[in-house]
C-alpha cells in the first residue's frame, strides 16, 4: 500500500526535525574550555633545584602557548624518583604528594613568556614560549621561592616509548 506523496514528505521532514532536535539537546551549552578530545597531551617535567628530574606526568592543553588569550588546563604529576635537592622541593613534594591531578590556569605574559599556576596559585610554572607555541620551559616556584625548572613539550619528546 503506498502513501501519498505529500503524507511522505511530511513525515520525512518531521523525521529530520526530531533528529536534529535531539542531537541539538546533547551538545554542550556555554561551555568555556573544550572537550578533552580536543586537547593536545604534552609532556611536563619538573626537576629539583636544576639537577635532577623531580616530578614528571602530562598536561592537557586545548591551545599553544603563544595564544593570546587565557585558559585552562588540567595536569597529572607523580614523583619521578630522585629525592628533593631543596626546601622548596621537599615542600613541593607535601603539596604534590604521590600524585597530583589538578586544573591549572596558563597566562600569557607578552609575546614570548607565559605563566601556570597550579594548587590554588601556590605553585607557578614561569617560563618562555618556544617552538611556534608547542613548548614552555623555565623555573617553577612554590609560594614564591624558587624550586626548579621545568618543561612542557609535546608527549612523546620527553618521554619517549612511554
Amino acid at each position: 500500500m503506498s502513501l501519498p506523496i505529500s503524507f511522505s514528505s511530511t513525515l520525512l521532514l518531521l523525521s529530520v526535525v526530531l533528529t536534529s532536535i535531539y542531537c541539538s539537546s546533547c551538545s554542550h551549552h556555554g561551555e568555556t574550555t573544550l572537550p578533552d578530545r580536543t586537547n593536545a597531551t604534552m609532556d611536563l617535567a619538573l626537576d629539583t633545584a636544576g639537577e635532577r628530574m623531580f616530578y614528571r606526568g602530562t598536561a592537557l592543553i586545548p591551545r599553544g602557548f603563544n595564544s593570546d588569550k587565557p585558559f585552562d588546563l588540567r595536569s597529572r604529576l607523580a614523583p619521578w624518583g630522585n629525592p628533593p635537592a631543596n626546601e622548596t622541593s621537599r615542600e613541593a613534594s607535601a603539596v604534590l604528594a604521590e600524585k597530583f591531578d589538578g586544573q591549572g590556569r596558563y597566562q600569557p605574559r607578552g609575546k614570548r613568556e607565559g605563566k601556570v599556576t597550579f594548587a590554588g596559585q601556590r605553585l607557578q610554572l614561569c617560563g618562555v614560549i618556544r617552538n611556534n607555541g608547542k613548548e614552555l620551559d623555565g623555573e617553577w616556584f612554590l609560594d614564591g621561592v624558587e624550586g626548579g625548572g621545568f618543561r612542557i613539550m609535546p608527549e612523546g619528546y620527553l618521554f619517549p616509548g612511554d
